[in-house]
């Protein structure tokens, strides 16, 4: 539902990765490396210091949420150990925003795309701390903003939150891999702050596919250039169809730890409580497919301090084909050591 399946690598491209048919495509814009890769110098430089944000972190309970539209109110019961929820809109089921309500689970709307701006102040419930920018806008398939585009559309946000006493997130941005506005988000972050020189955020929002903590902790630090409290409105380990649970244990323990660790990061939504397909896989699941009670998974991510990696469940070294990330985020082959040239040329990129 909240992704872009890949569409432009051949049937030989897989052969060369030993990989299923159709896993390569998702593990270019998965952005995961191995335990060896190193992420591209041209993508880790510093972006401008925008003098207009201030970093404001308020202290919660508890950072931890989910991305979902609960219509089961069970569902939500299940997941009472987490803190806040969304689902991508500015309202929700009635019954699930009430429980919530009740039980000190915050709903947080969002305005999902430049549609229906006019009326979102009436759809929001009055009691909302809290408003979401526009979801994915560097995705053609999802919000499809250009920067300047969501840029000229956010004093009306502005106007909506200031009026209602509402903390504004930034748009959610995510690393794309095809049909992409920008395939980096810090490029689409970077021209929308450009253009948005006067405007106010409380918070900066977006989004990271990854099996790599390691991975999820450079992300992290590079999102910090823009001196505002993070929250990643969704997150979650690709795993497959057939990927191991261990995998998705181990990486779920390791992120807990370095979100939970990190200052700047306010608030977190796993995504999402079910789970099924060749994507993310039933192995992401917060929740069991046929009944409302917690998974393994789901356990520990609503547990007070996640379960710290055992020998059953430590991290496992991904694929080489992963390291195609690097070439996602470039498409600079030459600016790539050596080694790893031939790996651009193998995912479908090549040197100009």
């Amino acid at each position: 539902m909240l992704k872009v399946l890949l569409h432009a690598y051949t049937d030989a491209s897989s052969m060369a990765t030993g990989l299923p048919k159709g896993w390569l495509d998702a593990v270019l814009w998965i952005y995961t490396v191995t335990s060896e890769a190193t992420w591209p110098d041209a993508y880790m430089q510093q972006a401008p210091d925008p003098d207009h944000l201030t970093l404001h972190s308020p202290s919660l309970q508890s950072a931890r949420g989910t991305g979902w539209d609960f219509q089961n109110l069970d569902d939500l019961q299940a997941l009472q150990g987490t803190s806040w929820w969304y689902n991508w809109s500015p309202d929700g089921n009635p019954v699930a925003i009430n429980f919530s309500l009740a039980h000190s689970i915050e709903y947080v709307p969002m305005q999902w795309g430049k549609w229906g701006l006019e009326i979102l102040s009436k759809e929001i419930n009055p009691k909302a701390k809290h408003l979401l920018g526009m979801n994915e806008p560097g995705h053609q398939q999802q919000s499809n903003l250009e920067p300047a585009e969501a840029a000229a559309l956010w004093p009306q946000m502005e106007k909506i939150a200031h009026s209602m006493g509402l903390r504004l997130g930034t748009p959610s941005p995510a690393p794309c891999g095809a049909n992409c506005v920008r395939r980096n988000p810090f490029q689409w972050f970077d021209e929308f702050f450009a253009a948005c020189k006067d405007c106010h955020f409380d918070f900066l929002a977006t989004h990271l596919y990854t099996c790599n903590a390691q991975a999820l902790q450079w992300y992290l630090n590079d999102c910090k250039r823009y001196h505002l409290p993070i929250w990643l409105t969704e997150f979650s380990c690709p795993n497959g169809a057939s990927g191991p649970a261990s995998r998705q244990l181990a990486f779920m323990a390791d992120a807990i730890q370095v979100l939970d660790q990190d200052a700047a990061v306010e608030r977190y939504a796993w995504f999402a409580p079910r789970t099924a397909g060749d994507w993310l896989g039933p192995t992401a699941s917060l929740l069991q497919p046929d009944k409302s009670e917690l998974t393994q998974l789901g356990k520990m991510y609503t547990s007070e301090q996640g379960q710290a990696p055992t020998a059953e469940t430590a991290g496992e070294t991904l694929s080489w084909s992963e390291m195609c990330c690097e070439c996602f985020l470039t498409h600079q082959p030459s600016a790539l050591p050596q080694a790893n040239r031939q790996l651009c040329v193998d995912c479908g990129f090549h040197s100009s």
